[in-house]
């Protein structure tokens, strides 16, 4: 695939306590899976729990599977951030539905102190809906329609390398279908898509 040759793009994905930081909700955990020259490298990957230092609500937990006691011993929140600004670097970002992460990961570094994330965004969810309409587009739907490996899901490392499957898929067919040839021609119809058709 010559449109993400010589490319090494960081797939990232949070769990969290609600939809909004602006609610309090924070990161319970978060993943970043490298994509170096169009292959999945899992032994460059990173996940963490966050220790929040108060309990999980029961929604979310019905939602993740993680609970209160998981988070006991875990990173405290500043510790993460900078080893997810770290694993982040100046490398184009990745994510599924990347106006729902993008925040929290702001949120979570403004409050460590660290430099915000400005790098490049692709976003799977307007490649999918670019190509295949506004239908059923979320990550398990469309890993269930491509045939992507099954990962566990709702967990940060699970789905971030299930989003790392899913734009490999993607910008295959951006490729060969549509005649991308750049990253940041690919980063910015993924954009639009998600603007124009609006969060789902």
């Amino acid at each position: 695939m010559t449109l993400l040759a010589g490319h090494d793009i960081a797939v990232v994905d949070t769990e969290t306590t609600g939809f909004s930081p602006s609610d309090g909700t924070v990161i319970v955990e978060v993943a970043v899976v490298r994509l170096v020259d169009a292959r999945v490298r899992e032994e460059l990957s990173w996940s963490s729990l966050v220790d929040i230092g108060r309990p999980i609500p029961p929604d979310a937990t019905a939602v993740h599977g993680i609970t209160t006691a998981m988070l006991a011993g875990a990173p405290k929140r500043a510790e993460v951030a900078r080893r997810l600004r770290e694993a982040c670097g100046d490398r184009p970002l990745a994510f599924h539905n990347a106006p729902f992460d993008l925040p929290f990961l702001a949120a979570m570094l403004r409050r460590a102190g660290l430099p915000p994330l400005w790098n490049p965004v692709v976003d799977t969810l307007g490649l999918a809906r670019g190509l295949f309409g506004p239908g059923s587009n979320s990550l398990g739907a469309l890993a269930a329609r491509l045939g992507l490996p099954r990962e566990t899901a709702h967990r940060a490392l699970g789905d971030a390398l299930t989003t790392a499957r899913l734009f490999l898929a993607l910008a295959g067919r951006w490729e060969a279908e549509r005649g991308v040839r750049s990253l940041a021609e690919l980063a910015a119809l993924s954009q639009d898509a998600v603007r124009v058709t609006g969060r789902r």
